[in-house]
Order: C-alpha cells, then sequence, then structure tokens
C-alpha cells in the first residue's frame, strides 16, 4: 500500500495554471487541496475529488484558518506547496 502524499495549490481559479497543476496532482494520486477568493467557483476541482478552501492568502486570519483545517486533515504533514496566488 502506497503511503498518501498531500498538495497544497494556492490560486486556483478555473482555467489557470493553478487548476491545471490542482488537476494534475490530484491525477497523480496526492490528496489535493486548493484556495480560492469566496467569489470564486469551485465545481471545476470539487467535481474531481479536489479540496476547495476559501482562503485569501494575504490575510493572515484566512491563512492560520487554512493552516489549521489542513494540518487536522494530514496530520500535519504535507509534501507539496505551489504558492501560485498572486497579489
Amino acid at each position: 500500500m502506497s503511503e498518501v502524499r498531500y498538495a497544497l495549490i494556492t490560486g486556483c481559479g478555473e482555467g489557470g495554471i493553478g487548476h491545471a497543476l490542482a488537476v494534475q496532482f490530484q491525477e497523480e494520486g496526492f490528496t489535493t487541496f486548493t484556495t480560492l477568493l469566496p467569489h470564486e467557483g469551485r465545481k471545476h476541482l470539487t467535481d474531481r475529488g479536489i479540496h476547495a478552501f476559501d482562503a485569501n492568502v494575504t490575510s493572515d486570519k484566512d491563512t492560520e484558518a487554512l493552516l489549521e483545517k489542513i494540518q487536522t486533515i494530514t496530520n500535519g504533514r504535507l509534501d507539496v506547496l505551489v504558492n501560485n496566488a498572486y497579489v
């Protein structure tokens, strides 16, 4: 049995590079987490089983809440971080 691998990709709006990376990581067997701004759609991710969280990565409050959620799910482990979100 292979070990579960976790990837977090920020800035995963539909049609962008973050979206493409999230799909690729998911297809490679990673449990994939993504961030979007609250007004962005997420069906393009969730329909593929990709976890989508609201987070503005320029907000300490948002990033701390995201960290807590992901640490709970992954037991504190993250294998890949792609910081794709832009300001």
